[in-house]
């Protein structure tokens, strides 16, 4: 409990901290200006991902079993690594010939390439102090780095400094924090970096199916920027990165979501089916419940977020802002679906889940990107929402089948129904008849919507409550 509030604490503080510089960084640049940034952000992380070999969470795994475990491969995993970026550094600047890049934008992706190769080993390291339970250090250690991250950032702005100064500031951060986190690494868990070929090939087709998961969400999330630095315009990219970083501020829980959810399906099972598929599906509609009320805010309410947050620059952005507002909605039930796959046997349907959105997604990001040419301001990006929107839904259906009745009965199926039909009635009173009252109008939203999905009956406030008791009762239990 003192390590999860600790580290809990250090994330909120993180997050904080780096929300905060990041939009002030857009206010202060402007949508047009910050487009290449974006655009060598996304680039490197989407190059740069085939780094990680799935090995972060396959160290989750083995190191709280066999502390010592880690030192029978990690030392190869490093020097593999090494050899891939250097692999992915040479093809990354063919890519960029190939586009046709300018210098300025090169200078941006070299510098955000080194921060990514110093990233995949930290995120190794820290899986394994986290796995370890020793974090004595590593909360401040996260701090520290965000925190002359931020410098950085804030250095470059004020001195108008060029902005290759943002990407030095995160790999000057991280350079540090893999130094500190290495000497952490040696000090508490007695890490050794030795080489040994034999034992690491089991260990990475154990960690496969980790690895295709990773590749295929950064690609899913990152793609659709380096299309439109292809068929679009630096403002478009700067709009877009806006909103969906926006977007992505909602997803904060979905590590803290998992860790309730996860241990108290497994103790479920424990107890029989039919126990645990009831729990199965209070628990969905509870996560509907909570889970319905922001996506619509964030659909109906773009506008006001927009302009509240990056500012008149960023108008055009509530387009993508608004479309982008149901994936809240449906990464959440996602997560929940993948815990229940995955405690049943359903792991490779979650790994080709994620290969199929790795394939589609792109896909219809470059149709939708190529007809939005004619939309105008944030139509690019309104493109890309709709893709990530149609790719989400996408994979929450295949769960859904393929968990099959475990997961629907009458009474699910009725509340989904009547929320999805509250939620389009709220919609169009907005758009038809509050839409020129402002912010104002957010508040009346939301009364209407609680009037109809009680009225309805599509939200027992009463059985709600009392399914929050039973799974803190079984939490209390294990």
């Amino acid at each position: 409990m003192r390590n999860a509030l600790t580290l809990g604490g250090s994330l909120i503080l993180t997050l904080g901290i780096g929300f905060g510089v990041r939009i002030a960084l857009r206010r202060y640049l402007g949508p047009t200006v910050i487009g290449p940034v974006n655009f060598a952000d996304a680039f490197t992380t989407t190059s740069f991902v085939f780094l990680s070999l799935g090995i972060d969470l396959y160290v989750r795994k083995i190191v709280p079993v066999t502390l010592e475990g880690a030192n029978e491969f990690l030392g190869t995993v490093f020097a593999i690594r090494a050899v891939m970026a250097t692999v992915v550094f040479v093809l990354m600047n063919l890519v960029l010939s190939w586009m046709g890049q300018p210098l300025e934008v090169r200078v941006l992706v070299w510098a955000y390439a080194a921060a990514q190769i110093c990233m995949s080993y930290n995120q190794t390291l820290v899986a394994l102090l986290q796995s370890a339970r020793t974090i004595d250090g590593l909360s401040a250690l996260n701090v520290v780095a965000k925190l002359m991250w931020a410098a950085g950032f804030i250095v470059t702005m004020v001195f108008e400094l060029p902005l290759v100064g943002i990407p030095l500031s995160v790999l000057i951060a991280e350079f540090m924090k893999l130094v500190v986190g290495y000497g952490l690494a040696r000090k508490h868990v007695k890490l050794r970096m030795t080489i040994d070929w034999k034992k690491v090939a089991p260990v990475l087709r154990s960690a496969f199916p980790f690895y295709v998961n990773a590749v295929a969400l950064v690609i899913v999330n990152r793609f659709d920027v380096s299309v439109l630095r292809m068929r679009s315009s630096d403002r478009e990219i700067g709009l877009y990165s806006a909103a969906a970083e926006l977007a992505q501020m909602t997803f904060m829980l979905v590590p803290m979501l998992a860790g309730v959810v996860m241990p108290l399906f497994a103790r479920m099972q424990t107890r029989g089916q039919a126990e645990y598929h009831e729990m199965l599906r209070r628990t969905l509609e509870l996560i509907l419940v909570l889970a319905f009320p922001p996506s619509l805010a964030i659909a109906a309410g773009a506008d006001v977020w927009v302009h509240l947050v990056l500012g008149e620059p960023y108008a055009a952005s509530a387009w993508a802002l608004s479309i982008l507002g149901p994936t809240f909605l449906l990464t959440y039930v996602a997560v929940v679906l993948g815990i229940a796959l995955n405690l049943g046997g359903g792991e490779w349907t979650v790994t080709v889940t994620s290969l199929m959105s790795m394939v589609v997604n792109p896909l219809l990001v470059l149709g939708l990107v190529e007809l939005s040419q004619s939309w105008g301001a944030g139509g690019a990006g309104a493109a890309c929402a709709i893709a990530a929107v149609l790719t989400e839904a996408m994979v929450v259906a295949i769960m859904f089948y393929r968990l099959g009745g475990m997961v629907f009965d009458p009474r699910l199926v009725k509340m989904v129904v009547k929320t999805t039909l509250a939620c389009v009635v709220v919609m169009a009173i907005d758009r038809l008849v509050l839409h020129d009252l402002g912010s104002v109008r957010l508040l009346i939203d939301a009364l209407v919507y609680v009037g109809l999905v009680l009225a309805s009956g599509a939200v027992s406030v009463g059985e709600s409550l009392q399914l929050v008791k039973t799974m803190r009762a079984h939490r209390r239990e294990g």
